[in-house]
């Protein structure tokens, strides 16, 4: 037995691991709303579900799943219907994706964040792996409803072992099927000794064992066939042959036959109108498989690994409600687009990123430590005796922002006096959070005090790095807000907006084969969207500054021209803040404020 585990006597059979451990981090959290999409200000919320909660946004969420669901227990506990995962099989290849250079394609590398979460899940080879599963699917089973079924798709590298844990964790009596997704293999032949492989692995299990849905559904056949017909005996309560007056079988032609447990669906090729550039991504049918077979209508489904959303587009189509997260900040840009694709109805998109900083301290020490270990990873030197500074690179001096808070334009004010009083003439300020508009005017206060002020993303995945890894510390990058410009034009109560200008400031972080390929600034941008009346207090019940996604246009593999330009008609006279967000190929959000007159 592992010394980590002496308390723990085994009395039932289990798979057991190096360090393996039950307790599970059940972390809460509050969630912060970035975007609210297909809701526009001052628009009433339709009941979207019948004898469901009117007020009901489906949820798009970026971070971390295990502090997600921990999150929702308090709100979702017992509620959830039909859970999806497709979690990482055993390959480097999870993370990354492929994305739009002018008319050509590369592959965009895993983020710092997400090689972070590959080492943990693969650190000390499968026995990490399989703690990671785990504990979300002890989560996932608090999450699940009485009446819930949970879908756990594998292949060979890890199916028999999470099976065990399954067993285990939901019991082996709440086991329904091994369900075996077959697609046609292109290779039909192998150079290597083993036969092609052309199938993986669907667990299934119920959180009761008598109480979830199955609804079993037909597929048509290619050729019909003689079949008996059949009817339910209610005394025997069983099916019973049918048969006609002389007691003869009664047949029919059948064309179609009742969904076993070996689901024949096309894998997606490269070609495919839903390739979305992940190589993980899953058809749309297989999910909507799953979603018919284990849900009604109205029910709440949740995939924690949704990837390019796959489940959320499906569960839009069969008119269910949808939970999902991802790590990646590309996943959930791109099943953002899909969903916008579809028309999906009123959601929201989420994360916990103030919240876990705030956490990362408490786990980490005190506020010295964390504003050392920040300086450590911009190279910088601390230094003492000022009141807005912490340290000092070269000639700049350092401001590091609030762990819980944005960066203000009052609090850059007083670190600019203090430059002027003592004669400072370059200032860096890193933060995490940022005043929206905040940087468009940051750059005229600061001239006005003869400093050179230079802004830097503290990246979120600071929060997630071994300290004690020289390695990491070295990959850390601290980019400069990007730089976005906007031509704004009022026709009577019209108003155009055109994007003009769009910045990296660190082009030479960039991967050679994009540099190679960007033939232009608006090459940068994936997508854009303007909120015409963002924070205006007017009509407003809730989240009153939180960006509504009023219009948009992004690249699609059919349409990868994006246009600049879009319009927006006001009913009343007067003065709007108009907020604009940009995000660029590798999903990093870009926003700017600005103010018209429309008389």
């Amino acid at each position: 037995m592992d010394k980590n585990n002496k308390s723990q006597s085994l009395n039932k059979t289990e798979l057991v691991w190096p360090g393996k451990r039950k307790e599970v981090e059940r972390v809460q959290l509050p969630f912060q709303t970035i975007e609210t999409i297909n809701l526009p200000r001052g628009a009433r919320q339709e009941d979207l579900f019948s004898g469901k909660d009117n007020r009901w946004k489906n949820r798009l969420i970026w971070g971390d799943n295990l502090l997600i669901m921990g999150s929702l227990l308090k709100e979702f506990a017992g509620k959830v219907n039909l859970v999806y995962i497709d979690p990482p099989f055993a390959t480097g290849d999870d993370f990354s994706f492929e994305v739009q250079i002018g008319d050509t394609e590369i592959t965009k590398e895993p983020s710092a964040l997400e090689v972070k979460a590959y080492r943990d899940t693969w650190g000390k080879g499968m026995q990490s792996y399989l703690q990671m599963m785990y504990d979300r699917l002890v989560l996932m089973k608090e999450l699940l409803a009485d009446n819930g079924s949970i879908y756990v798709h594998l292949d060979w590298h890890v199916g028999h072992y999470v099976k065990m844990i399954m067993d285990e964790i939901f019991g082996k009596e709440n086991f329904i099927n091994e369900i075996y997704w077959h697609y046609e293999n292109k290779f039909q032949f192998s150079f290597s000794k083993h036969f092609p492989t052309d199938t993986e692995t669907i667990l299934l299990y119920s959180k009761t064992q008598d109480k979830y849905v199955l609804n079993h559904q037909k597929v048509p056949v290619k050729n019909p066939r003689k079949q008996n017909k059949v009817t339910w005996d209610p005394v025997a309560k069983k099916m019973v042959t049918v048969k006609d007056e002389k007691g003869n079988v009664v047949y029919y032609d059948s064309t179609e036959k009742m969904v076993g447990a070996l689901w024949d669906i096309p894998r997606l090729n490269s070609m495919a109108v839903e390739r979305v550039g992940f190589e993980t991504q899953k058809p749309l049918a297989l999910l909507e498989r799953a979603i018919k077979a284990s849900s009604s209508e109205g029910d709440l489904i949740a995939d924690f690994f949704c990837g390019s959303g796959t489940t959320g587009v499906a569960a839009e189509k069969l008119g269910r409600r949808w939970i999902m997260s991802d790590l990646g900040r590309f996943a959930i840009h791109t099943a953002r687009k899909r969903l916008l694709e579809v028309k999906a109805k009123p959601f929201v998109v989420q994360n916990l990123g103030k919240y876990e900083r705030h956490r990362w301290v408490q786990l980490n020490g005190r506020y010295t430590n964390y504003l050392k270990f920040i300086l450590e990873l911009y190279h910088a030197e601390p230094i003492e005796g000022f009141k807005n500074f912490h340290g000092k690179k070269d000639k700049a001096f350092v401001r590091i922002g609030a762990v819980d808070a944005p960066v203000t334009l009052s609090e850059i004010r007083e670190a600019l006096s203090e430059c002027k009083k003592n004669k400072i003439k370059s200032l860096d300020v890193l933060g995490w959070e940022w005043e929206m508009g905040l940087h468009d005017l940051v750059k005229e206060e600061a001239e006005r005090y003869g400093v050179k002020l230079s802004t830097f993303q503290i990246p979120r995945e600071v929060m997630e790095f071994n300290v004690s890894d020289p390695k990491v510390k070295e990959d850390i990058h601290f980019y400069e807000l990007a730089y976005l410009e906007v031509e704004q034009k009022v026709e009577g109560k019209k108003l155009v907006i055109t994007l003009k200008d769009f910045i990296i400031p660190n082009p030479e972080l960039l991967p050679e084969e994009v540099k190679d390929k960007v033939k232009n600034w608006s090459d940068f941008i994936d997508y854009w969207a303007a909120d015409w009346m963002f924070n205006q207090h007017e009509e407003e019940t809730e989240e009153d500054d939180t960006f509504h996604n009023m219009n948009q246009h992004y690249r699609t593999r059919k349409e990868p021209k994006l246009e600049l330009s879009m319009d927006y008609e006001y009913k009343k006279i007067g003065k709007y803040n108009i907020l604009v967000k940009v995000i660029d190929i590798f999903g990093n959000d870009t926003t700017k404020l600005i103010e018209v007159k429309v008389k």
